[in-house]
């Protein structure tokens, strides 16, 4: 395959991204302003890549598939001839409006330009996109983006019909798990759902009524054993018995929640006690002690493929 995609960012999501494409067979320009960042990337890069070999989710030698990667820290020859950008920088409307500003002046119409970001809005974004505001769209993909099949895709009100669905395809081909909103939302659909849970976690570790330690032990555990291979509805639809979703919400535990639903955080800032609190637990944390952040990466990106090999390959 000599398809040309382009990566803009070279941190923890752009490497996934061209980790990912790289491994599919896809020629990769990975851009980045500074050569410390790029050489960092590059490490990251090779890690990626050798944890897919040993765990098998590529049968390529990994020089193979490193070769396919083209590293620069010149926006326009990474650009040049390329069929798909995916922005991967910080989250902040300001940089984004004025590299996408400049790409959509740069690239011919046909040459989509899809964001990384977490749960900006492309509305805000296209209104730096002079010649075709249309081709922006947003491409959320899951950290780490090689290994989490999830991508939300995500139309501003400019987006055009054709680039939602070429996005989908290209995605697709990536063997990714591709969610398409009707309507674009800050934060978009799995971040809602992730920090509604957080905004919790934070709480209880403020009140004092666990710690951080404890809370994960009760996600990994329960919540998130069902959580792997079962979403909230389908989990309480089961949590109804024979009446589903229906008697969980009028007999069952969904109808008792109402008696102490109201005790749920409802801040719409991280209290500043909640987060200190959080942050010095972590210091204590043991599983953490005597680790890397390599390390630690490492360990999660196999748990990570165990899992999805146990959900998303035996379906």
């Amino acid at each position: 395959m000599n398809e040309k995609i382009t990566i803009v960012g070279a941190g923890v999501i752009g490497v996934g991204w061209a980790t990912l494409f790289a491994s599919k067979g896809y020629q990769v320009a990975l851009y980045t302003e500074k050569n410390d960042t790029l050489n960092k990337g590059l490490e990251k890069l090779r890690n990626y890549v050798q944890v897919l070999r040993s765990n098998n989710q590529v049968t390529e030698d990994p020089q193979q598939i490193l070769s396919r990667v083209d590293p620069t820290t010149d926006l326009h020859k990474a650009v040049s001839n390329t069929s798909f950008v995916i922005e991967a920088i910080i989250e902040d409307y300001d940089a984004k409006k004025k590299l996408f500003a400049h790409l959509d002046q740069d690239l011919p119409k046909d040459v989509i330009i899809a964001s990384s970001t977490s749960g900006l809005l492309m509305s805000e974004i296209q209104k730096a996109m002079k010649k075709s505001p249309e081709r922006g769209v947003i491409a959320h993909p899951w950290n780490p983006p090689h290994l989490l099949p999830l991508v939300e895709v995500v139309p501003g009100e400019r987006t055009s019909p054709e680039v939602l669905e070429k996005t989908k395809n290209v995605m697709e081909k990536l063997d990714r798990v591709v969610v398409v909103l009707k309507k674009e939302i800050p934060g978009f659909i799995g971040n809602r759902l992730a920090f509604a849970l957080f905004r919790e976690a934070v709480n209880l570790v403020d009140e004092g009524v666990a710690t951080v330690e404890d809370i994960d032990k009760v996600m990994t555990a329960a919540i998130g054993l069902r959580w792997a291979f079962m979403g909230p509805f389908l989990t309480y639809h089961l949590g109804g018995g024979e009446g589903g979703l229906e008697y969980f919400f009028n007999r069952g535990f969904g109808y008792g929640a109402n008696e102490w639903m109201h005790t749920l955080a409802k801040y719409e800032k991280f209290p500043y006690s909640g987060v200190i609190k959080a942050v010095q637990q972590m210091k204590d944390y043991a599983f953490l002690k005597g680790k890397t952040f390599q390390d630690i990466s490492k360990w999660r990106d196999e748990k990570l493929l165990k899992v999805y090999k146990l959900v998303w390959e035996q379906k």
